[in-house]
C-alpha cells in the first residue's frame, strides 16, 4: 500500500478538477478514481466522479458513484446531499428529499448541510430540472 498524506491528495483531487473544469471528464475521473485506490477509506473521491457524471447530465453513473461513496462512508453528508441532488434531476423527488434531509440531520451547520437545505428548499417551492436535462 502507497503512504500518501493529506497534502498529496489534496493535490491530485486538485488536478482532476482542473480537468473537470476544462471539460475532460474522463481523465478527471480517472484521476478521481486514482486518487479513490490511494484512499480507501476515503468517499471524497468517489463523490467527485459522481460530480463528473452529474456535470454531463449523465445521472445514472452520478447516482451510483454517490452510493459508492456511501458504501465508504454511510454518514456522509456530502455524498447524501449530492446523491439527493442526482436523484431530484433524474425524476426521483421523493427518495431525494429523504437524502437531502439525511444530509441535512448529519451536518446541522456546515457545507453539505447547507447545501442540502437550499436543495430542499428549491424543491419545497416547486423547482423543477428543466425538461432537457430531466430523466437522463
Amino acid at each position: 500500500m502507497v503512504s500518501l498524506d493529506r497534502q498529496d491528495l489534496i493535490i491530485i483531487m486538485e488536478a482532476g478538477y482542473i480537468y473537470l473544469g476544462m471539460g475532460r471528464f474522463q481523465e478527471a475521473r480517472d484521476v478521481f478514481e486514482g486518487a479513490a485506490v490511494l484512499a480507501p477509506g476515503s468517499e471524497i473521491p468517489l463523490v467527485a466522479i459522481g460530480t463528473s457524471y452529474f456535470a454531463q447530465q449523465k445521472f445514472d453513473p452520478a447516482i451510483k458513484a454517490y452510493q459508492r461513496a456511501l458504501a465508504a462512508r454511510e454518514d456522509s453528508p456530502f455524498a447524501r446531499a449530492y446523491l439527493g441532488e442526482a436523484l431530484f434531476f433524474k425524476g426521483k423527488k421523493v427518495e431525494s428529499l429523504k437524502e437531502l434531509e439525511r444530509a441535512a440531520s448529519l451536518d446541522p451547520s456546515g457545507t453539505a448541510g447547507g447545501f442540502a437545505r437550499s436543495l430542499i428548499d428549491m424543491v419545497k417551492k416547486g423547482f423543477e430540472p428543466p425538461a432537457k436535462v430531466k430523466h437522463n
